[in-house]
């Protein structure tokens, strides 16, 4: 008797720890907007997307070189490799949804 419990415990345990992982990983997913600073590295012709190599963005990912999609191609308009920008980005999306330049390259 002890056996068939023990066998049946097994199952639901491992169950119930595959729910909560599934729930804890969607718990801690990154939603909303983070801000960050970077340097621009280049710009796609046509979309504005903007290859960055910024620093650690808090709460959202670690330094690195990444391109990103912009809201608008407007966003990136006056924009050119070298320059230094603060960003917003959606991490819904990973679309940057606000840039403020630093300083212009030198």
């Amino acid at each position: 008797m002890q056996f068939a419990k023990l066998r049946l415990a097994l199952p639901l345990t491992a169950c119930a720890v595959v729910l909560c992982t599934s729930a804890l990983s969607q718990e801690t997913a990154h939603v909303g907007l983070f801000h960050g600073e970077g340097v621009v590295k280049a710009i796609q012709p046509g979309t504005g997307a903007l290859t960055l190599d910024h620093g650690d963005i808090k709460g959202f990912m670690p330094a690195m070189e990444m391109m990103y999609r912009v809201r608008s191609p407007e966003l990136s308009k006056n924009l050119r490799p070298g320059d230094t920008v603060d960003f917003t980005i959606d991490a819904a999306t990973d679309d940057i949804t606000e840039v403020k330049l630093v300083s212009h390259a030198r």
